[in-house]
């Protein structure tokens, strides 16, 4: 026997999953409401007392091994039936036994989205995904499918397509299912936007869908693209919140953004991660400069970073500046594009907006800010990001002239 430590959120997935009436279970829930958790565990169940081919799928591998892979682990591992022999870490596949398994793959991997079909579906997050990603999904699903999200759309497919279905069973969750598990600052963070932002409040408080805000950046576009020119970088230290690397590069008055990295991280590791991410020492890191002193640890090991301007006003008029440009996201940048996707100004009360953005999941809006317009200020106030040479006799930068 296997105990877990469950939420309301496992019983009610569990409920839906033993009524034959519903084929799909949609799970729309507030942070940390523990719905991908609570589902986890419920198709860790599955698989270990069934003989089940169980399929997990994110948008992206990164997205998968920081969400739904750590999860299963850190659940196997707690209630003692991990076997490393039954993983096979090429493919992600843990086998609970001959005939019942688990893989985990993204819906970028066209190989795997319309390859063999599965008993039971889980997607994560699954408002990244097209509507022909879905489609492809659920076509190879013999029995259920489970997806969560957070409500950041106002419009979407899931509410179109899914949740009118009548073989559709709806569960809503908001952290307060999930209260016992949460530590206080966590709980404190989330119920400080009670009083910032009431849309805020209803999405990641509630778990309600969003209504039309006051999105900062409402317009842009999600495509494939290779980094041309110049590449500069935008860093935001994470001590409670994520440390956010962003790749920009501008080409035809349009910026290219790609997330490099978004995970808890210190010093000493995360140098290591930017010798892997970032191939080119003398591109340009601006990060941010309330922490000088990993700043001088990581010029110390020999990358061209600086402190992002921090001034009066740079917030919003880095904002006003990056509206000049179109704005383009890598199609596997997830964790930006559900920022972007969020990221507006403050209301007060009265509902009047307020020149300030709301403080809550920025991380990576403030690292590419950061990026472009401390590089603009430090090259001298030009829309461009031009081709800056390195003289090799002192490895000094000059911006002003080309060797």
């Amino acid at each position: 026997m296997i105990e877990l430590q469950t939420s309301p959120v496992f019983l009610a997935n569990l409920q839906a999953y033993e009524n034959p009436k519903y084929k799909i279970i949609v799970n729309q829930g507030g942070t940390r409401s523990g719905k991908s958790y609570s589902i986890m565990q419920l198709l860790i169940k599955i698989g270990y007392y069934e003989n089940k081919e169980i399929s997990v799928v994110s948008k992206t591998l990164p997205h998968i091994k920081r969400g739904s892979l750590r999860d299963f682990k850190k659940i196997v591992y707690d209630i003692g039936i991990y076997d490393d022999k039954k993983f096979n870490k090429s493919e992600l596949i843990y086998k609970f036994n001959p005939n019942s398994f688990i893989e985990f793959f993204s819906a970028d991997d066209g190989s795997k989205l319309r390859g063999p079909g599965r008993d039971d579906l889980f997607i994560n997050e699954a408002n990244l995904l097209s509507k022909d990603e879905w489609k492809q999904l659920i076509f190879r699903t013999r029995g259920k499918a489970i997806i969560d999200y957070n409500p950041v759309d106002e419009f979407h497919w899931i509410y179109d397509d899914i949740l009118t279905r009548p073989d559709c069973k709806f569960i809503q969750s908001c952290y307060l299912d999930n209260y016992d598990y949460l530590p206080p600052e966590q709980i404190r963070e989330i119920e400080m936007l009670r009083d910032e932002d009431n849309n805020y409040w209803k999405i990641f408080g509630l778990g309600e869908r969003a209504t039309s805000t006051n999105l900062i950046y409402p317009n842009f576009r999600i495509q494939d693209f290779v980094h041309e020119g110049e590449t500069i970088y935008g860093l935001d230290f994470g001590y409670q919140h994520p440390t956010a690397l962003t790749k920009v590069s501008l080409s035809n008055n349009t910026l290219y953004l790609e997330q490099k990295l978004y995970e808890g991280t210190i010093n000493s590791e995360l140098i290591k991660q930017l010798e892997f991410l970032i191939s080119n020492r003398f591109d340009y890191i601006y990060a941010d400069s309330s922490d000088p002193a990993r700043i001088e640890e990581i010029k110390n090991a020999g990358f061209n970073i600086h402190p992002a301007d921090k001034g009066p006003n740079s917030v919003k008029s880095g904002i006003d500046y990056i509206k000049r440009f179109n704005i383009v996201i890598h199609t596997e940048s997830v964790d930006l594009q559900k920022e972007m996707k969020s990221y507006k100004w403050k209301e007060d009360k009265s509902g009047n907006i307020l020149d300030e953005p709301l403080k809550f999941h920025d991380d990576l809006m403030d690292s590419f800010r950061y990026a472009v317009f401390s590089h603009r200020n430090y090259l001298g106030n030009i829309p461009s990001f031009p081709n800056i040479h390195i003289n090799p006799n002192n490895r000094q930068f000059d911006k002003y002239h080309q060797y």
